[in-house]
């Protein structure tokens, strides 16, 4: 047995861990060479001290190490490897991984928890090399950033490019219809003047049954549809922040960042030991608030109160009976068989005995006003006070385990400022205060498209028209969403102003989310505009006779010619939309 103890204490004192155990109370027992180099404290000063004396009182800024070791020691976390800073003494600063274990000793065939182990490593260098590395992904992140920058740049010049050509194009329809509208009406003023002199010089032809022969064309109802195409890009249909139900320190992580997770799924698990604690308080509070009032509520049938009834009730009776012995000694004394002295003890005893009274009748005054309305309702707020208290402490011990409110992709939190504190990572053991945003869940239920579109074609689109979503990546799927906002202020982009376009898809199937992408490119049709039983004519067959819109209708039976008043719509490049005064059948005439 001794030799083995040899052994182990020279495994102890040759090891290149630390190793520092304590007893259950605290004490520092045992503190081996290589812990006295890791952590720069001479190994005299420590052994046989108590560790909150050397580690928490004389050496301060290591509270993520003491916290482990006191974790330990009250048998709240054993077992667990920890990685945690350590402020040496002389200034300087390590990395360790600290690891927990109990120290156990047998008594009567059971084991017994006889002091902790702790066991601590100094990683210093290889997490300096981890951060190096991490600092050169960092650079290369920056670079991507930068040729991503240069590319969308590139691609805003090109829609500049595009917006000008558009501007080219409409003007050159403007004046294609306007050339179009000249020779028509000259037609039509040429062809008008020919017609009359044939109606007019012919009477007979048309009563022998022969008519001028005429183009005619025959009106029909067909569908048009008129769109503008944009590109954009898939966004979530929402950033749902997600916060902390309470202040406190994160007990498990369980998500990886960029994850898709499904609603209702845990994420989070908080440490739930102080809530506990505040929450057994504030139970007691309520409890005892509870019966404070139902005690008010019956004050009169107190044992208090019934005491004071009693105390008054005796002073009554004392001095009831004083009185009645001070007039009988009075007359006694009048009569000469008692003494003045008797006489005035019975007074004096008389006074005494008011002075009693009186207070006893004071002290029933004061355990009756215990009880009054005010006090009953002072004693009822403050119930309500302590039932919100530990509802709301009930309420974040259910929450303890925070879970996915929607389906979708963990992502940073929303609006967070680079060296915001929003931007804490989530992590076991970081503390994050109640309402403080944890991480966010971009909304993959839905999707929602952000695009932009040139000042010449935006008053082609209104909230709520239906839009049509395709995409490279998705050729065979079409989403159908809608407008659901259109900026009303222009940012400029180059020389060209541009207002920007939120597209919005309420839904999407389950085989639709495994197939988009967040940050996909996306082609937009938007429907502006829809008729399923629209009247098209050609450009030249409508005349403008004064502040109206004519067409010349032949009458099928007589062959007789006549001008409609007719209202017009939608105007493309060969046809125009006539909205009233037309119906399906009729013969229009063209020139």
């Amino acid at each position: 047995m001794a030799d083995a103890s040899k052994l182990y204490a020279g495994i102890l004192e040759n090891m290149s861990d630390g190793v520092m155990t304590l007893d259950m109370h605290g004490q520092i027992i045992m503190f081996n060479p290589a812990a006295e180099k890791i952590l720069g404290m001479p190994r005299a000063d420590i052994l046989n001290q108590s560790f909150a004396q050397v580690f928490m009182m004389e050496l301060e800024g290591n509270d993520d190490f003491n916290q482990t070791i006191l974790d330990a020691v009250y048998q709240t976390s054993v077992g667990e490897r920890s990685i945690v800073s350590f402020k040496r003494p002389d200034g300087g600063e390590s990395i360790l991984t600290v690891t927990s274990s109990y120290l156990r000793k047998s008594r009567s065939n059971k084991e017994k928890n006889a002091g902790v182990i702790v066991v601590f490593s100094d990683i210093t260098e290889m997490e300096n090399l981890r951060l190096k590395e991490q600092q050169l992904t960092d650079d290369l992140k920056a670079k991507h950033a930068e040729l991503q920058e240069s590319y969308l740049k590139t691609e805003e010049a090109n829609k500049n490019l595009q917006a000008a050509l558009k501007k080219v194009q409409v003007i050159r329809i403007a004046a294609t219809v306007m050339i179009i509208a000249v020779f028509a009406g000259t037609g039509w003023f040429v062809w008008n003047k020919n017609l009359k002199q044939v109606v007019g010089a012919s009477p007979t032809s048309a009563q022998d049954g022969s008519p001028s022969a005429v183009n005619t064309i025959t009106v029909s109802p067909q569908e048009i549809s008129w769109t503008v195409s944009l590109p954009g890009f898939l966004e979530p249909l929402k950033v749902e922040n997600i916060v902390s139900p309470m202040s406190g320190k994160v007990k498990h992580k369980m998500f990886v960042d960029g994850e898709r997770v499904s609603r209702g799924q845990p994420l989070v698990e908080m440490d739930t030991s102080r809530i506990e604690l505040e929450y057994r308080d504030a139970k007691a509070a309520y409890l005892k608030a509870v019966q404070r009032l139902e005690v008010l509520r019956n004050w009169r049938n107190e044992a208090e109160i019934q005491r004071s009834r009693r105390s008054l009730i005796r002073a009554e009776r004392t001095l009831e009976k004083l009185e009645r012995e001070v007039a009988d000694t009075g007359l006694l004394f009048d009569k000469g068989i008692v003494s003045k002295r008797e006489l005035e003890s019975a007074v004096e005893q008389l006074q005494n005995a008011e002075l009693s009274y009186q207070s006893a009748t004071e002290e029933m005054s004061a355990v009756v006003e215990k009880g009054n309305a005010e006090n009953v309702e002072i004693a009822r707020l403050e119930m309500m006070n302590a039932k919100v208290k530990k509802e709301e402490l009930e309420q974040q011990l259910k929450e303890a385990v925070v879970k996915a409110p929607v389906a979708g992709v963990i992502i940073g939190p929303q609006g967070a400022a680079k060296g915001d504190e929003t931007r804490k990572s989530v992590e076991r053991g970081a503390n994050f205060e109640q309402g403080q945003v944890m991480l966010a869940i971009g909304n993959l239920e839905g999707l929602s498209v952000k695009s932009s579109i040139d000042e010449v074609e935006i008053d082609k689109l209104k909230v709520g028209q239906k839009v049509l979503t395709t995409g490279d990546a998705f050729q065979d799927i079409v989403l159908q969403g809608k407008i659901a906002n259109i900026s009303s202020q222009a940012r400029k982009s180059g020389n060209v102003p541009s207002f920007d376009v939120i597209v919005e898809i309420d839904t999407l199937q389950p085989e639709q989310q495994k197939k988009v992408r967040l940050g996909m490119s996306a082609n937009l049709e938007v429907v502006v505009y829809h008729n399923p039983q629209a009247i098209m004519l050609p450009v030249d067959a409508v005349q403008r006779n004064g502040a109206n819109a004519v067409v010349t209708v032949q009458d099928a039976a007589t062959g007789e010619l006549s001008e409609v008043v007719v209202e017009t719509g939608v105007t493309t490049l060969d046809s125009v939309e006539i909205l009233k005064g037309l119906t399906p059948g009729m013969a229009v005439v063209l020139p």
